[in-house]
């Protein structure tokens, strides 16, 4: 048992932490670390003669390296992992299965891509052409991932129309997150489930988004800003400040807003009371209820 200070164990064996959710999860990576595949490169792998994978690193069954890539010391790639050409992996890296890195991406030491990542996929730039139809914008940048990182199952990393799309040292994306060509996000910011950013969207440090919010293209996000879960964030956001809604409002006025809807209807049967009183309507209607 782990447990804080002045917690009553009773008899059972109790190990005293001030943060017992990290030490515990501590003491499960120590009793039952992960195995790890061997080092070396699988028969069935296609690694280009000019790829550099480190000995120590595994690339493991049906999977490709492109021409110019790099793989880093301690890296494991699962099955069918893609790196296209001219892909950097740092070291201790792990990217699992069905992982596909495009052209030109940059991934720093001790990341972690789950299952079904995309990073560099083109980003959805479109202009209408002389006969009105939809031609795509070229997108010649790249992904840089830095340190740290860790990318939740079939989320997405768009590359950059020019420059680099760039994911901060430390930062978490959770399962099935979008991030848009152009963007950034800042060191350490923890980014829950099916959050949307389109195209240069700005992200500070040690930001929080909660599930299904999204970010509109070219917003600022101050450091040490709170979204909240499905919330639409429409204008910038000054660092530090808590935001919920649709478009977005400061924490207070939205607890404020939700508690004035939740009594609608009664406002509504009393407004509705007074204009009949005044003669200002027709007696409500049954269709009005």
């Amino acid at each position: 048992m782990v447990a804080p200070p002045g917690v009553d164990a009773g008899e059972r064996p109790v190990i005293r932490s001030t943060n017992p959710g990290l030490h515990f999860g501590r003491a499960v990576s120590l009793l039952r670390p992960r195995s790890r595949p061997a080092a070396g490169v699988h028969p069935s792998a296609d690694v280009d003669a000019s790829a550099q994978v480190d000995a120590t690193a595994s690339v493991g069954p049906q999977c490709s390296v492109g021409a110019g890539s790099r793989v880093g010391p301690g890296s494991v790639l699962h099955p069918q992992v893609v790196v296209y050409p001219d892909v950097e992996i740092g070291a201790d890296c792990t990217l699992h299965a069905r992982v596909v890195v495009r052209e030109g991406s940059r991934i720093g030491d001790r990341v972690v891509l789950q299952p079904g990542v995309v990073i560099g996929g083109d980003g959805f730039g479109y202009v209408f052409d002389e006969a009105g139809h939809w031609e795509h914008l070229p997108h010649s940048g790249r992904v840089r991932i830095e340190d740290d990182v860790e990318i939740g199952a079939n989320s997405t990393i768009d590359r950059s129309m020019f420059g680099d799309t760039r994911i901060g040292s430390g930062s978490k994306l959770d399962n099935l997150v979008m991030v848009g060509h152009n963007c950034e996000i800042g060191d350490h910011s923890l980014i829950a489930a099916q959050v949307g950013m389109a195209g240069s969207a700005r992200v500070g440090r040690r930001v929080l988004m909660m599930g299904q919010s999204a970010l509109a293209g070219h917003q600022q996000i101050g450091d040490g800003v709170f979204v909240g879960a499905r919330a639409a964030v429409h204008g910038d956001v000054a660092p530090g400040t808590r935001v919920w809604g649709t478009p977005q409002l400061e924490e207070r006025r939205w607890f404020r807003s939700i508690a004035v809807f939740a009594k609608l209807p009664q406002l509504v049967r009393r407004v509705r009371t007074i204009e009949k009183k005044l003669g200002l309507r027709p007696p409500r209607d049954a269709a009005d209820d």
